[in-house]
């Protein structure tokens, strides 16, 4: 699996709009999403992801164009990535909400990974 400084611009980009789509999800973040956002930054090393993060939202602002964004995503051990880091966070409080494990599923299945 790659590490985030081996990430395309782009693919980084995308990558904090997917952490930030899933923490979202349900409507509300708790203090275990925070949590584990600090330390996905942490052992990530992912020191510019607001700045990530601000621009995926001028080019993503909906579900289309965030889809759209992640069929550009081609890199087998970046989806990975993206994958394994979105999967922690929707069950790091037991069973993952509906909403949050959609936003999973469609790149899983966008991505084939099934």
């Amino acid at each position: 699996m790659p590490e985030l400084s081996q990430l395309s611009h782009a693919e980084k980009v995308f990558f904090a709009g997917s952490i930030r789509a899933v923490m979202l999800a349900d409507g509300s973040i708790q203090d275990a999403e925070l949590k584990d956002l600090d330390r996905i930054y942490r052992n990530l090393d992912f020191h510019d992801y607001e700045q990530c993060l601000d621009e995926f939202e001028e080019n993503a602002p909906d579900e289309d164009s965030f889809m759209k964004e992640a069929a550009r995503i081609t890199n087998p051990a970046t989806q990975d990535l993206i994958l394994k880091t979105i999967y922690e966070l929707t069950v790091q409080n037991g069973a993952p909400e509906d909403s949050q494990e959609g936003i999973f599923m469609k790149l899983t299945r966008l991505w084939e990974k099934r």
